[in-house]
């Protein structure tokens, strides 16, 4: 693949994958201060609108430098954007990136992170020629844990005290699919 452009827009049974769009700030913003959707995230909540403006910056900015893309989640019968998908930390010469997600509390445990997922691994594998598609989790984040463990992904490694956030070392677990293992 050379290019996003158009950008693929990916459709499941109930979500549809769109591009983002800079209005998509409000959203981000409100999921990026939320501290339970960032939790898990080792990074401090966004404390301004503008914080979650330069993070759909580098978004757009890794788009059109084709190093990473990355999805808003809808629901087909609701144009809100629930969440975001998508792959960063791509290495093209080894075939690989890491997959990041999130996605607002009022959409927890109902299936959509896992669909969105499973639909961001399909192109992936099909069109950015990924081999090794990885997730860096907490290891407190079950839900996390749970949704990739349900598309195939495996459980490769903990990386321990790898992380420093809010003055004390974490952990991080190491999971990865192969193209060859996942299942549309």
């Amino acid at each position: 693949m050379k290019s996003f452009d158009p950008f693929p827009v990916l459709e499941t049974p109930r979500l549809v994958l769109r591009q983002l769009v800079p209005e998509d700030v409000e959203t981000i913003f409100r999921n990026g201060s939320d501290p339970l959707v960032n939790r898990y995230l080792g990074r401090d909540p966004d404390v301004s609108i503008e914080v979650s403006r330069q993070r759909l910056q580098y978004v757009f900015d890794a788009q059109k430098d084709h190093t990473g893309i990355r999805w808003g989640i809808i629901r087909r019968d609701d144009p809100t954007l629930m969440g975001t998908v998508g792959f960063w930390k791509w290495n093209k010469a080894s075939f690989y990136a890491e997959i990041g997600y999130e996605i607002g509390p009022a959409y927890w445990n109902k299936g959509y992170m896992t669909e969105a997922i499973r639909a961001a691994l399909a192109f992936g594998f099909e069109h950015m020629d990924l081999h090794r598609v990885e997730a860096n989790i907490d290891p407190e984040n079950r839900a996390s844990r749970r949704t990739v463990e349900k598309l195939g992904f495996v459980h490769e490694a903990t990386l321990r005290q790898n992380w420093f956030y809010r003055g004390q070392f974490t952990d991080s677990l190491i999971y990865g699919i192969l193209k060859h293992e996942f299942k549309p």
